[in-house]
């Protein structure tokens, strides 16, 4: 079985707070044969709802490893405890609303000690109706969901601290066999990855990327069914108010920055509700080295693709495995990232790889 490690270690500083000292956590699983010059990295990214300690990623650092002959590479990124579930709801209920489903008892029962949540879920359950609430988000500049560089950047910092790691146990891999491999967000934030760091990935495994952050734009709603009752969860995302720049964080727009040099398969379905699959065509066509696979009914085979919706209702591992039986690599101990330049019409962005991790110069 492969070997896990956890560790937590100084993270880039926070471009949105004066540069100021952050650390994070990231993991990596080796194989249990031990690594090799034929082993390759593959750095995953969660998008939302899932994280470095979901089941399902734990699960794929350990199978890959082994599989794949993979050093696997996940981290804590930026902000991402603000994707996930609910944690702390606020209802903007008048007396009218609550007059017009509920009983006075109920009320009453409710109403027990100002606001009583598990009561009130508890007796909504019963009744066919939809409920709005917002989630308190306890975000700051300190730490909050960016949605973009920060959180590549972290995930880039991960990969280059598990190299370094590799190196200084005088441990050769196959540098021209590194990978990356996201769902949803996880796979827009593998496409930022690599155009900051354009020589680094040899392939990129996209499961519905989006082509810019929806909810940058608009509120996330996280919808629940809790008995006959649908709760419509809003989360509103201090990243969508502050002066983001819009540019770097357009894909079409990106990737006319520079040349791509990754592979790069892309998965999308039909009836994706947050990015249209036309687009994501559209995007994939105009890039160099790219391979669009569009989901549609026909394509479902009930395991690796089991919808045409956001996300397909994938198996992630499936999906991976169907990717690598059909890749060569090259190989190669020779790793040199060169530090890249992006120019949007408000920032220059230069990424420095020399001290062996990146640094952002804006």
């Amino acid at each position: 079985m492969a070997k896990d490690y956890q560790v937590n270690w100084s993270a880039h500083p926070n471009i949105y707070n004066n540069y100021s000292e952050r650390t994070f956590n990231f993991y990596f699983s080796e194989p249990e044969a031990g690594v090799n010059s034929e082993t390759g990295l593959l750095l995953l990214i969660a998008g939302f709802g899932g994280n470095a300690n979901s089941n399902v990623y734990k699960k794929m650092r350990r199978v890959f490893a082994d599989q794949y002959n993979l050093v696997t590479v996940q981290c804590d990124y930026f902000g991402q405890e603000f994707m996930q579930g609910y944690q702390t709801l606020q209802f903007n209920l008048s007396q009218q609303d609550m007059k017009s489903v509920f009983t006075p008892d109920e009320i009453k029962m409710i109403n027990q000690e100002g606001f009583n949540l598990p009561q009130f879920l508890n007796i909504a359950s019963k009744y066919n109706i939809q409920v709005a609430a917002d989630e308190k988000l306890n975000e700051s500049k300190k730490n909050f969901n960016d949605m973009g560089i920060m959180q590549a950047i972290d995930n880039l910092t991960a990969v280059f601290y598990v190299i370094q790691i590799l190196k200084d146990n005088n441990l050769k891999f196959n540098s021209k066999k590194i990978i990356t491999y996201g769902h949803s967000h996880g796979a827009y934030l593998s496409y930022l990855c690599n155009a900051f760091a354009p020589s680094l990935f040899n392939l990129l495994i996209d499961n519905s990327s989006w082509l810019f952050p929806v909810y940058l734009k608009s509120d996330r709603h996280l919808y629940i069914n809790i008995g006959n009752m649908l709760l419509d969860i809003s989360f509103k995302y201090i990243a969508s108010t502050i002066d983001y720049d819009a540019e770097i964080l357009h894909l079409p727009t990106l990737y006319k920055k520079f040349n791509n040099q990754c592979e790069i398969q892309s998965f999308h379905g039909t009836t994706d509700n947050l990015i249209s699959h036309i687009k994501k065509q559209r995007f994939c066509t105009s890039l160099a080295n790219c391979t669009y696979h569009e989901i549609s009914d026909e394509k479902l085979d009930g395991t690796i693709f089991q919808s045409t919706n956001h996300g397909l209702d994938s198996d992630f591992l499936a999906l991976f495995d169907y990717v690598m039986k059909n890749m060569t690599f090259e190989q190669s101990d020779k790793l040199h990232v060169n530090p890249t330049h992006l120019k949007t019409q408000t920032h220059n962005y230069h990424f420095d790889y020399n001290s062996g991790i990146p640094l952002l110069h804006l």
